[in-house]
């Protein structure tokens, strides 16, 4: 979250909502649990890079089958990859038309 949210700003976008799939960070994000003191710097550094107003909700893995298959592939990458939708994976291709087409994904057992 840390990296793509100074992504978007070095980029000049901005966040209006964000989607997570820990429920803990979005709740320390949300000041509802104070968050692990080994995390709190991020947190506050990522809370300055988004507009006072934008979203931050928790979601399901499957709500949002593009990120998951990312950070899956992310696993075998060595050092930071940046990918837009020209240059994914293709391992990720199926998952991005699902999530434009708004339909549900789900995991393999």
């Amino acid at each position: 979250m840390h990296l793509g949210l100074r992504l978007c700003t070095e980029r000049g976008l901005t966040i209006s909502s964000m989607e997570l799939d820990s429920l803990f960070i979005v709740n320390c994000f949300n000041d509802q649990w104070d968050p692990p003191w080994t995390i709190e710097y991020i947190l506050r550094d990522c809370k300055n890079l988004i507009p006072p107003n934008a979203s931050i909700s928790h979601v399901y893995r499957e709500g949002n089958g593009l990120a998951d298959r990312l950070a899956a592939h992310g696993h075998t990458c060595q050092g930071i990859a940046i990918f837009d939708r020209d240059s994914l994976p293709p391992s990720c291709i199926a998952a991005y038309q699902a999530d434009i087409l708004g339909q549900p994904q789900y995991r393999l057992p």
